[in-house]
C-alpha cells in the first residue's frame, strides 16, 4: 500500500464517496436476502467468514479500511495492528501451518468486527451463496457459509446474490485511480493492509 499522503488524499473524495454508495447497495442486497432466507449470523464466531486469507485488490477499499482503522480509540487500534503484525509473521514463517491457517481477522472481537462499517467488499457479501458472469459470458457460483448451508440452504435452493454488478462497478473504482496513479495497486490481505 502506498504511503499516508495517498491514504489522506482519498479521503473525503469521490472516490471516497462513490465507494460508500456501492457499499450501500451492496448492503442492501445482503439485507434483502437475508430478510428473505431469515438467514443471521447471531451466535457465529465469524471464524469461517472472518479468515485470514481474505485478500483486497482495490486501493480505494484498502484506503477506506485503513481510515476505518483511524477511527478507532487508540488501544483497539493498537490491538488491531499488533495482532495484523503476528499474523503476517505467522504467513511469512509458514503460510500453510497452524498459526497462521488457524487465525482470524486481527479485527473480529469476539465475533463481531471492530471496523464494521468500514469493512470491504468481500466481507461485506460473505454467508449468502452468490454468482457472478464473467466477461466471457461464464456464470461461476459460489456456495454460502456452513450456516447458511446447513441451517438456511434447503429452505433456500434458489436464493442467491448476483455479484456482478458490484463486481464491475469496483472494477471501474479501480481503473479510475490506477489511470490516476499510474500504476495497478498490490494484492493484499486484510491483516497485511491492517498491520502498515
Amino acid at each position: 500500500m502506498d504511503s499516508g499522503d495517498n491514504l489522506a488524499c482519498f479521503s473525503g473524495t469521490v472516490f471516497d464517496s462513490r465507494l460508500k454508495e456501492l457499499y450501500a447497495e451492496m448492503d442492501a442486497a445482503y439485507e434483502a436476502v437475508s430478510i428473505q432466507s431469515n438467514f443471521n449470523c447471531i451466535g457465529c464466531d465469524g471464524a469461517k467468514c472472518c479468515s485470514v486469507d481474505l485478500i483486497i485488490h482495490t486501493f480505494v477499499e484498502m484506503v477506506y479500511l485503513k481510515n476505518g482503522l483511524l477511527t478507532l480509540d487508540e488501544n483497539t487500534s493498537s490491538r488491531i495492528q499488533k495482532r495484523s503484525t503476528e499474523i503476517v509473521t505467522f504467513k511469512e514463517i509458514d503460510p500453510s501451518g497452524g498459526d497462521y491457517r488457524n487465525s482470524v481477522c486481527a479485527a473480529n472481537f469476539d465475533g463481531k468486527c471492530a471496523i464494521y462499517q468500514y469493512r470491504p467488499m468481500i466481507c461485506r457479501l460473505a454467508g449468502i451463496p452468490h454468482f457472478i458472469h464473467r466477461p466471457d459470458l461464464t456464470k461461476i457460483y459460489g456456495p454460502g457459509c456452513p450456516r447458511f448451508e446447513n441451517r438456511f440452504r434447503s429452505s433456500n435452493p434458489l436464493l442467491q446474490i448476483d455479484r456482478t454488478p458490484f463486481y464491475r462497478r469496483m472494477a471501474e473504482l479501480e481503473m479510475e485511480i490506477i489511470k490516476q496513479q499510474g500504476k495497478r495497486t498490490q494484492s493484499l490481505t486484510i491483516s497485511e493492509i491492517l498491520a502498515n
